[in-house]
């Protein structure tokens, strides 16, 4: 028997838990762009239930949140539903129940939603096919989901920019996953493989204007999941003089500032067929 693989910081909840607070801060305004892409390919009704998949700070969650009768919003890390639940209640938000739960086993009931979203989160999930039908079996027959994925890496400079200078000061740093669904063939298949029907992937671009290599650099190590945990495996002495070696890296690359960089993204909509 084949041993279970062991997750990697990026599938661990603490590594999100130690991001929240920055990511709330400085990640938001970059995602909500597609989160309204998404609202806008699949509108949900003011009677209807929502489901947030790996909801992070409510990005999503709370701009459906005053179209609908209630968002349901589920994450694995307790520290990103702290910061949506602050974020509620800055903006005067209610109707909306945040749930710590894993996205390949919903404790939810059958049929129980009208429209589900899950916004740049299969790549964290171990087992994909799990996650879909698990969309697929809590949306009501007729419901629809919207499932957010990364274009490939040379359609995201607003991300390349990043690898890049992380893989010159960091060489002994493994490389970034691949990612998910990459192309809208693969996003088709694989949604239409889980069980829902007329699945069409859109194509959406956004971009992030970056003020300066100290601005990106903010970005990075506040709101980067990945580089937070490497500080706190590091420690501070060693990883100031790595960050040094990442804003120089940075510099080089982004010698003009502002600059506007995209990033690709692929927004599939799929439905769950009548029974």
């Amino acid at each position: 028997m084949t041993a279970p693989a062991t997750p990697g910081p990026m599938q661990l909840p603490d590594t999100w838990n130690a991001t929240a607070a920055g990511y709330a801060e400085l990640a938001v305004g970059q995602f909500a762009r597609y989160a309204e892409e998404a609202l806008r390919l699949v509108p949900p009704e003011k009677a209807q239930r929502v489901l947030d998949v790996g909801a992070g700070p409510g990005t999503l969650t709370l701009l459906a949140a005053p179209r609908v009768a209630e968002v349901t919003a589920i994450d694995f890390a307790p520290g990103m539903l702290e910061q949506l639940a602050l974020r509620a209640i800055r903006e005067g938000i209610r109707d909306v129940e945040a749930m710590v739960m894993d996205a390949q086993s919903l404790e939810l009931p059958d049929q129980g939603f009208d429209a589900v979203f899950c916004m740049f989160v299969l790549m964290f999930v171990p087992d994909r096919p799990r996650a879909l039908a698990e969309m697929r079996r809590v949306l009501r027959p007729g419901g629809r989901a919207v499932v957010a994925t990364w274009g490939r890496i040379e359609r995201r400079p607003f991300m390349q920019v990043g690898f890049d200078a992380m893989a010159e000061a960091f060489p002994e740093m493994p490389p970034p996953p691949k990612g998910d669904l990459q192309e809208p063939a693969d996003c088709e298949r694989e949604l239409g493989e889980a069980g829902f029907a007329d699945v069409v992937a859109h194509v959406v671009s956004a971009a992030v204007t970056i003020e300066s290599p100290e601005h990106y650099l903010a970005l990075l190590t506040r709101s980067g999941a990945p580089l937070v945990a490497l500080r706190r495996r590091l420690g501070e002495e060693v990883w100031a003089a790595a960050e040094r070696r990442l804003l120089e890296a940075l510099r080089a690359r982004l010698p003009a500032c502002p600059v506007d960089l995209a990033a690709e993204a692929l927004l599939t909509v799929g439905t769950r067929p009548p029974e």
